[in-house]
């Protein structure tokens, strides 16, 4: 039995749910609340994911973390739909687009969703017991950005940075896309997979300058083919518990 530790609308935790959805799979559900009751910093939570990070999925037992490591885990432990190509061109290709989804899209709008998001979430706790609470984060890496983050604060500059790295990402997947159907090739695989909560993402900060579907209207036709699979609304019909 799979048993998916995850936030409802963490955008690593969808990710895991669109590949879920799209492998048939059945999984039992435990949400973390990292917001209000901040359980991915409790003791349980820690001894499962060192990193305080969500989402975390257990398979017989074994551990398995971080979302893109976690979908080629589900890729291979179930054969169909098979969701990387059969090439290792290809193969590498995907695993190109997933490095980028992580290391730029994941990174920089972190960044971008600080004042719009993060900041207006954590309104209900004063300066200091929010450091309080970042400081005492369980990844360190996580940790030491946030706190500098929290004390120098997300300026224009930095937005514009952001903004700049974000639109330079688009621009590469709209070439892609223009020459497929899908990011990689003319099958559905985890490149699109890692790559659709982010845009989701783009409009929910109503980020307007990087969802310009007119300029890049191969990401337009992508997005639109994108929401209308089966495995995106199940990954997406999945709200907050009443409870919290």
């Amino acid at each position: 039995m799979i048993h998916l530790y995850h936030f409802w609308s963490s955008t690593c935790s969808r990710k895991v749910r669109i590949c879920l959805a799209e492998k048939g799979i059945e999984w039992s559900s435990h949400h973390v609340d990292i917001v209000e009751k901040r359980e991915n910093t409790e003791e349980w939570y820690v001894d499962i994911n060192p990193k305080g990070v969500v989402p975390t999925l257990v398979y017989n037992d074994q551990i398995i973390i971080e979302s893109n490591i976690i979908i080629e885990f589900l890729n291979e432990l179930v054969n169909e739909p098979e969701l990387m190509p059969k090439d290792p061109y290809g193969r590498a290709q995907v695993r190109l687009w997933l490095d980028r989804s992580e290391n730029t899209v994941h990174k920089n709008i972190n960044i971008l969703s600080w004042n719009r998001r993060h900041m207006k979430r954590m309104g209900h706790f004063s300066h200091q017991e929010h450091l309080g609470i970042l400081e005492n984060f369980p990844d360190p890496d996580k940790r030491f950005a946030m706190v500098k983050r929290l004390k120098n604060g997300v300026t224009k500059e930095d937005e514009k940075n952001a903004i700049t790295i974000l639109t330079s990402f688009m621009d590469e997947l709209d070439k892609a896309l223009s020459k497929n159907v899908w990011v990689v090739g003319d099958n559905f695989t985890l490149a699109d997979i890692a790559i659709a909560p982010f845009i989701e993402r783009f409009e929910a900060n109503k980020l307007n300058m990087l969802i310009d579907f007119q300029k890049w209207g191969n990401i337009g036709r992508w997005w639109l083919e994108l929401q209308s699979r089966s495995s995106y609304k199940i990954a997406y019909s999945f709200e907050k518990p009443a409870s919290q």
